[in-house]
């Protein structure tokens, strides 16, 4: 009996040990796992983060040609009459982003707007603009940040010269298009199988120009109510607007604000840039990050 009494704990301390050790090395995989599923997370957010960003900019570029191709068009016709709404038509008809198009004078009166639907604001002056106002500081194009326009909805508006045959001016050629519809529009879709994540854009202002939720469309990130009580957000959307590629985290709703099911949680960020004629809109992928 004396000499089994040792055996036995020593079997016991064997089986203790290996206990600790299977734990140990439990844990260990465990954790790897978790780990090597949030670097897969992020690779795949950072994959569809870059092929939305491309997608945006290819669709800038595209708005572009088409304004510099109706420019040229115009150069030869004039800013009114019938052959040049006919060019603003078919820059309208050919391109679904582009709500209306319009020639301005030299002074920036509008001349000619189509469609037809928006004629009303023909004779208005949209001299301070921004757009307008940088436009004859540098004689190239321009894009506005989301202002009222005068048709009366917000959006953005492109702006490019008109020259003459002798390279004098003679006016502008603007079309306006709504940030929210380029952006959702450009939005990859995940393989199958895959998540996918959401997004969000911004201007360097703060000033959502994408958002899933309608109740936050428009909205300033740094300065409405509606965030005022999460400061998590501000201070990651002034990195966001100073930096033009990052990564972060912060806290807010998982849905949109009048679900009723919506939760405060922690969510991780990247973000990078997307822009044309110097100005520059951050384009957010995020997931909520386990409790």
């Amino acid at each position: 009996m004396a000499k089994t009494k040792p055996l036995v704990i020593g079997l016991t301390l064997i089986l203790v040990a290996s206990l600790g050790f299977n734990i140990y090395q439990w844990n260990t995989t465990s954790s790897l796992t978790q780990q090597n599923q949030l670097s897969l997370e992020r690779q795949e957010m950072l994959h569809q983060l870059t092929a939305t960003q491309n997608k945006i900019n290819d669709n800038l570029i595209r708005l572009d040609g088409a304004l510099q191709t109706a420019c040229h068009k115009l150069s030869t016709v004039g800013l009114s009459g019938t052959q040049a709404r006919t060019i603003l038509s078919e820059l309208v008809a050919n391109n679904s982003l582009i709500v209306n198009a319009a020639t301005a004078d030299v002074k920036d009166v509008l001349v000619a707007v189509e469609p037809s639907n928006y004629s009303s604001i023909e004779g208005q002056d949209i001299s301070l603009q921004e757009q307008n106002l940088q436009l004859h500081q540098t004689m190239r194009s321009a894009m506005s940040n989301m202002i009222p326009l005068v048709e009366g909805f917000p959006g953005v508006v492109m702006v490019a010269p008109i020259f003459d045959g002798s390279g004098k001016l003679i006016g502008s050629l603007s079309i306006v298009v709504q940030p929210s519809l380029l952006v959702q529009q450009s939005i990859t879709p995940a393989s199958e199988g895959v998540t996918q994540y959401s997004m969000w854009a911004m201007q360097s202002n703060g000033t959502l120009i994408y958002d899933p939720d309608p109740a936050q469309q428009g909205k300033n990130l740094l300065t409405d109510p509606i965030y005022a009580d999460y400061p998590d957000v501000q201070s990651f959307t002034h990195r966001v607007a100073a930096e033009q590629s990052g990564y972060g985290s912060y806290q807010y709703y998982d849905t949109n604000l009048d679900n009723a099911s919506k939760q405060v949680v922690s969510k991780e960020a990247y973000w990078t840039t997307v822009g044309i004629y110097g100005t520059e809109w951050r384009l957010v992928v995020w997931h909520a990050l386990d409790p």
